[in-house]
Formats: structure tokens, sequence, C-alpha cells
């Protein structure tokens, strides 16, 4: 039950919802891909789309409640003896690696929306054109995530690094 409420919180996946919704109103129904045999439709898309995220979600959820219940000293993370002196910097730990998580959830999720909505758009207009711009931005996404993490420490001056 606990996870079911932990992915109804998580405002990404409506988010993500949303921004399809509002992005793709305007397009056709279907598109025809090669002949008029072949046909896709945009509810098939989108169901697919958000199937997709909502796995992806309840993977990442799933994950983080793996790792809160790993004792922290099995974790290997740096001086990990400082976070197991007190239940607070435990406590600490543990929001700081709960915000990591939703962060990247939320930021994944509004980047395939947008990806999805480029390839869509791509496909309606048959044009072909180069992505590597938002690969970038996906992969600058990724970096800004990872360093989130270690300014997040770094404010509530704890000496992880040392």
């Amino acid at each position: 039950m606990n996870l079911i409420i932990a992915f109804l919180k998580n405002i990404s996946f409506i988010t993500f919802a949303a921004v399809w919704l509002i992005l793709n109103k305007s397009y056709p129904k279907e598109i025809y891909v090669g002949s008029y045999i072949n046909i896709i439709h945009k509810d098939w898309v989108l169901y697919v789309s958000l199937g997709f995220v909502g796995v992806f979600n309840l993977i990442m959820i799933f994950f983080l409640r793996l790792l809160q219940n790993i004792p922290i000293e099995k974790l290997n993370i740096p001086n990990n003896i400082f976070w197991k002196e007190n239940e607070i910097s435990k406590d600490e730990f543990y929001k700081v690696l709960k915000a990591w998580f939703f962060t990247f959830m939320i930021a994944i999720n509004l980047y395939s929306s947008f990806m999805l909505y480029k390839i869509w758009d791509l496909n309606v207009q048959n044009e072909v054109r180069d992505l590597s711009l938002y690969w970038m931005l996906g992969i600058l996404i990724v970096l800004i995530w990872i360093i989130f993490i270690s300014f997040r420490f770094k404010i509530k001056k704890y000496s992880i690094w040392d």
C-alpha cells in the first residue's frame, strides 16, 4: 500500500500526462506510416508512453525502498561511520536520498514527455532532423542530478567526501 501511495504522490506522472495531452491536442487522430494500411493512432502512442513512465516510476520507487532497507554500513558510501552515529544524521541521509530520487524522476519524466512530443511532431511533419541537442539536454539532466546530491551534502556541512 505504501508503494501505491508513494506512486500517487509523485507529481511527475501527472505532469507528464498534462504536458502530453496539451501538446498533442492539435495533431491528427491518426498518421499513416508508409502506406494507408499502416496506421498509428495517437491514443495508442499515449497509452504506451504513459505505461512506460508509470513502470519507470514504480521501478524507481521500488529501488528507493530497497535502498532504505539496506543498512547504511553495507552501502559502501564514503564515511559511513558518520551516518550511523545517531538517528538524526541517518534520517537526514534518507531525506537527501528521497529528494535525489524524486528530483530525478520528475526531471526524467518531463524530459521524456518533451522527447516524445518532438518525435511525434517529426512523424507528423515527415521530417528528418538531428536530435543531438535534445540528447545533450538529457545528459545534462543526469549530470545535474548527480551534482545535486553533492551540493546538498556540502550545504548541510556533512563531510562525506573526506
